[in-house]
C-alpha cells in the first residue's frame, strides 16, 4: 500500500496498524516524513514501545538507543548463543520481557542475522507463547534503497551459506505475510519536480536521463561565494578528515580547544560530536541539536565569528545571517525501566560538549537523516554501496543548491536487485 501525503486515509490506516499492535514495515523515500510519523506513534500510544536502530547516529536521531546497547549484545554474541541460554539479556532484561512494541529505525542497515538475533532474544526473554517475536509487536521502519547493512569481507562467505542477502528481509524470522507493509511516497524535503524525478530515478537504478542531469551541475573549480556555506558530502571518512584537517589549517588567529566531559554510564554512547573540539573563527560548521530557543537545528550550517574560551562558547553566523551564541550541549543517557506496569526512561549519564562539529566535508552516512541548503558533492572517490550516492544527493533540497567537483558515470549509479525484487513484490501484494 502506498500513501502519498502525511494526512490521508493511508496515513490513518498506518496508525490504526500500529495502534492495534500488528507488525508494520514503512518505507519510502528520502524526505517522505517516515521519523515523523513513528514520532507521533510514540508520543500517543499507551503501548509500552522500545526504539532502537543499528547504528549510534540513527540512535540518536530516534531518541533510542543501538540494538547492540538494548540487547546487551556483543561483537561475539552469536544465535546459538541466544538459543542455546548461553546468551544473558543484560540490564534491560525486564524492558524487553515488558515491551509491547520494538520500533527499529532505519531498517536498511539492519542485518539479516542481527534480525535472527532480536527475534530469538525476544523469545528467551518473554513468557511463553508460540507467537513470533516472542509477541512483540515489531515496526521495521526505512527505505532498503538507501544505506545497505555492512558485512565485513572476512565474514562474507560464510554468511552466503547462511542467508539469500545481508538485509532483514533474508532473515529466517521475517515472513512478510506477518506485515503490514506501507510506503509513502510523498516528497517534503524537496519542492522542485524536476529534481524530485532525478532522485526517484537514480534511486532505482535508472541512471541515463538523471546522470545527465546531474553532470550540467559539475563545477570542477567550484568556490563558495563570502557567507554561503557549503558542505561537501565525501563518500569516505578519510576523504572528509583530510578536507576538514586542511581547511581548519588555513585560518589564522584565535583557536579554542572544548574538551567534552562524560558523566556517569556512558558506555556504548556513540557521541555526536568529537570529544576534543579544536576550532577557529571562520571554521565552517555544523550544529548538532536542536535549540531550545528554535534558532536552529540539528543540520544547520553556519561559520564561527568569535570565541569565548571563559565562558566555552561559540559565535556563530547561521546560513541564515543569524548570529547566535551556542553554549555547552547535554546529551543524556536514557535507559528504559518498568516501574508499575509502565515504560519509563531514567537518565544514567550525561555527555557535554559543544554541539558543533566542523563541516568543511562529513561523510554520506554521517549526513543520513538531514538535509542542506548547499551540498557540494565530491565524487573524485568512488560509490562503493549501493544507495550511497542516493544518500548523497537526496540530502540536498534543491537541485540550485547542488554541486559536483567531477562527473558521474552510469556505474556510479547503484541499487540492490534483491531490494529491488522484494519491493515489487511488496507492490504485488
Amino acid at each position: 500500500m502506498r500513501c502519498t501525503a502525511h494526512y490521508c486515509p493511508m496515513n490513518e490506516q498506518i496508525m490504526d496498524s500500529l495502534t492495534s499492535g500488528k507488525n508494520v514495515f514503512i518505507t519510502g523515500k528520502a524526505g517522505t516524513g517516515k521519523s515523523t510519523l513513528i514520532s507521533k506513534f510514540c508520543a500517543t500510544t499507551t503501548r509500552n514501545v522500545l526504539v532502537c536502530a543499528p547504528t549510534g547516529i540513527a540512535a540518536l536521531n530516534v531518541g533510542g538507543m543501538t540494538i547492540h546497547r538494548l540487547f546487551g549484545f556483543i561483537p561475539k554474541t552469536t544465535l546459538g548463543q541466544i538459543k542455546s541460554g548461553r546468551w544473558t539479556p543484560g540490564r534491560f532484561a525486564d524492558e524487553l520481557a515488558s515491551a509491547d512494541t520494538l520500533v527499529i529505525d532505519e531498517a536498511s542497515m539492519l542485518r539479516a542475522d542481527l534480525f535472527d538475533m532480536i527475534c530469538a532474544a525476544l523469545i528467551r526473554v518473554r513468557p511463553k507463547t508460540d507467537k513470533p517475536f516472542g509477541g512483540v509487536q515489531i515496526v521495521l521502519v526505512g527505505d532498503l534503497f538507501q544505506l545497505p547493512p555492512v558485512v565485513a569481507s572476512g565474514g562474507r562467505k560464510d554468511f552466503a551459506r547462511n542467508y539469500d542477502s545481508e538485509f532483514f528481509f533474508s532473515a529466517h524470522c521475517f515472513n512478510i505475510d506477518d506485515f503490514d507493509c506501507f510506503e509513502l511516497e510523498k516528497v517534503y524535503r524537496q519542492s522542485d519536480p524536476k529534481f524530485v524525478e532525478v532522485l526517484n530515478q537514480i534511486r532505482i537504478g535508472q541512471a541515463d536521463g538523471a546522470v545527465g542531469v546531474l553532470n550540467e551541475r559539475v563545477q570542477a573549480s567550484f568556490e563558495a561565494k563570502p557567507g554561503q556555506p557549503w558542505v561537501r558530502l565525501a563518500p569516505t571518512n578519510k576523504v572528509a578528515d583530510a578536507c576538514n584537517a586542511r581547511e581548519l589549517a588555513k585560518l589564522g588567529g584565535q583557536r579554542m580547544f572544548s574538551q567534552a566531559i562524560s558523566i556517569g554510564d556512558t558506555r556504548g554512547f556513540d557521541a555526536p560530536v568529537a570529544e576534543e573540539l579544536e576550532l577557529a573563527v571562520g571554521a565552517q560548521v555544523m550544529l548538532v541539536n536542536n535549540d531550545p530557543l528554535d534558532r536552529w537545528v540539528n543540520g544547520s550550517m553556519g561559520k564561527v565569528f568569535a570565541l569565548d574560551r571563559d565562558d566555552v562558547c561559540v559565535g556563530v553566523e547561521l546560513d541564515s545571517g543569524e548570529r547566535v551564541w551556542v553554549g555547552m550541549n547535554v546529551w543524556d543517557i536514557n535507559v528504559p525501566t518498568f516501574i508499575d506496569g509502565q515504560m519509563e526512561f531514567s537518565t544514567v549519564g550525561s555527555f557535554a560538549q559543544l554541539p558543533i562539529k566542523l563541516a568543511w566535508a562529513i561523510t554520506v552516512h554521517k549526513s543520513q537523516g538531514k538535509s542542506f541548503k548547499r551540498v557540494l558533492l565530491d565524487a573524485s572517490g568512488r560509490f562503493f554501496a549501493p544507495g550511497q550516492l542516493y544518500v548523497a544527493l537526496s540530502r540536498a533540497r534543491s537541485l540550485d543548491g547542488l554541486v559536483l567537483n567531477k562527473r558521474l558515470k552510469a556505474s556510479d549509479v547503484k541499487v540492490d536487485e534483491r531490494v529491488v525484487e522484494f519491493m515489487a513484490g511488496i507492490n504485488r501484494r
